[in-house]
């Protein structure tokens, strides 16, 4: 099943932000809510527009928010956006995984020196 947001799918990282920040829209719009955020966060409410700009920040918005059951229920409720258009809207924001190039010297078993047994 395809996770919708206002109507449309999911299908980047736009549309991801914007979830993120409807989410965190609905945060900052209750005071206990802001208040239990700020604690855990460690943000100041002077900083929350500044780092509503970063990617990084909106991907923190939607995994504290996917860690609380409450909050997802309360969201989903008042706002209509299902525990699964975070969860993917998360997976949108989150950084692709480093890829090391592999060394081939330290993948390659060590070769054993061979013997002819009919000399």
């Amino acid at each position: 099943m395809t996770e919708t947001f206002q109507g449309r799918n999911i299908a980047g990282r736009s549309d991801a932000e914007s979830v993120a920040i409807q989410v965190l829209n609905f945060i900052v719009a209750d005071v206990d809510r802001t208040i239990q955020f700020l604690n855990l966060t460690g943000l100041q409410p002077e900083t929350i527009r500044a780092s509503a700009t970063s990617s990084h920040f909106l991907l923190g918005v939607l995994e504290y928010v996917a860690k609380d059951d409450e909050l997802l229920k309360a969201i989903d409720q008042e706002l209509k956006i299902r525990p699964a258009t975070i969860l993917l809207a998360i997976v949108h924001l989150s950084p692709e995984p480093e890829v090391k190039p592999s060394d081939k010297k330290a993948d390659a078993s060590p070769q054993l020196p061979r013997r002819n047994l009919f000399h």
